[in-house]
């Protein structure tokens, strides 16, 4: 039966190059040119309208709108590498992405981006690492999480309100026997000010759900390993090479600036009140900031890729999991299985916590008339009980 095609390259509104082709059914006089004139049309929404069926239902209201009478119409999106031309399907969150066929690096509204990243450790060596636990690698995967890494200067003025103690030697005060003296605790205030200044690096993940490839704990590894062992500049060649492994940043610059400010901000004040209880002799009790100036500057902004295997290993016939990132391949994660002698000592645990809480339920109500302490008593034991129970059955414990 055939259909009407049209294809052609435009930039969306909000600025992204992308390629858009259509197929209607049944071809028709005129047909393809209208098809064009309405994907030039479309091409005018921000990229994220241009997915799902939405667009589909609009175009083909459109067409027929004009007077053809059409069945069905596809809609397909699509970049195209600035470099090599090479047909790169992305998702909308995506913002910067590493061309898999000549390895060029940029964001989806054509801009270069240069790539920093550290070596992957070596699969081999991660066998190794899990045969030296007595367990076999099962399967490993290699990932490069994108983050931004910004070099900052913190300044902050304060003025704080600090609350605290002072222990002063008063006549007919009440007797300190380990000073043999009269002595009066009195409560105070006092007003402080002063100045905090220090330079600092923040690495913000440049993905939404990044707890899936390290979380936290790989973004400590990042901020530490910028100071002790930095990322090097990746040419096309070895981009090209990792592209498959590398996952494309979701989080763009200027939102990922955003947030790495807000915590430089709450970090400022953290050292603001620790600046504050400095100046005041006795014992804080605590330390409001009635006054808080921060003033943050960056100094260099980096998109920065980190490896992360994630693995998975067996002993005795079941499954573990654990990660470990960088060239020398640190433990982030690791599931440890659980032997047969800690299982039998948690059962045995569970045992005798079962008849400790009746042993001391019992004596607890001779030696009181109320009810409560023995049932609190046993309560407590049962839980404890239950919970050595479960635990001894439990797959692995995370180390």
């Amino acid at each position: 039966m055939g259909e009407a095609s049209a294809y052609v390259a435009a930039t969306t509104g909000d600025g992204r190059l992308v390629y858009l082709s259509a197929k209607a059914s049944p071809p028709q006089p005129g047909l393809e040119q209208a098809l064009t004139s309405l994907l030039y049309e479309l091409a005018k929404r921000k990229y994220s309208e241009l997915l799902g069926d939405r667009v589909r239902v609009d175009a083909l209201r459109a067409l027929r709108a004009m007077g053809f009478k059409v069945d069905d119409v596809l809609i397909a999106v699509s970049y195209r590498c600035p470099q090599c031309g090479a047909s790169i399907q992305l998702t909308p969150e995506i913002v910067v992405y590493v061309c898999p066929y000549c390895g060029w690096a940029g964001s989806v509204f054509g801009e270069v981006v240069s790539l920093l990243a550290w070596p992957a450790g070596r699969r081999e060596d991660l066998r190794g690492l899990v045969e030296r636990s007595g367990c076999e690698l099962v399967s490993a995967e290699l990932r490069y999480v994108p983050f931004w890494v910004f070099e900052a200067h913190v300044d902050a003025e304060y003025v704080a309100l600090v609350t605290y103690q002072e222990t002063r030697v008063v006549p007919g005060g009440p007797f300190d026997r380990e000073r043999s003296t009269r002595v009066r605790v009195e409560t105070r205030r006092t007003r402080v000010s002063g100045r905090v200044v220090f330079d600092s690096v923040k690495a913000l993940p440049a993905r939404f759900a990044v707890e899936i490839y390290g979380g936290e704990q790989l973004r400590t590894w990042v901020q530490s390993m910028w100071y002790y062992g930095p990322p090097q500049r990746l040419s096309a060649e070895e981009a090209k090479r990792f592209a498959s492994s590398i996952l494309a940043p979701e989080l763009s610059e200027g939102v990922a600036r955003a947030r790495a400010e807000d915590e430089l901000e709450d970090d400022a004040a953290a050292e603001a009140r620790w600046s504050a209880e400095r100046q005041v002799g006795g014992s804080v009790v605590s330390v409001q900031l009635l006054r808080f100036k921060p003033s943050v500057s960056f100094k260099r902004a980096s998109l920065v890729f980190a490896p992360y295997w994630i693995f998975t290993y067996s002993r005795g016939g079941a499954l573990y999991t654990g990660s470990a990132a960088g060239p020398d391949l640190s433990k982030l994660k690791l599931e440890l299985p659980l032997s047969n002698v800690e299982r039998a000592a948690r059962l045995l645990g569970s045992l005798l916590a079962v008849f400790g809480a009746g042993v001391a339920a019992e004596l607890t109500f001779r030696a009181t008339s109320d009810v409560l302490p023995p049932l609190l008593v046993a309560g407590v034991g049962l839980i404890v009980a239950v919970k050595l129970a479960t635990s001894a059955y439990a797959p692995a414990r995370v180390g």
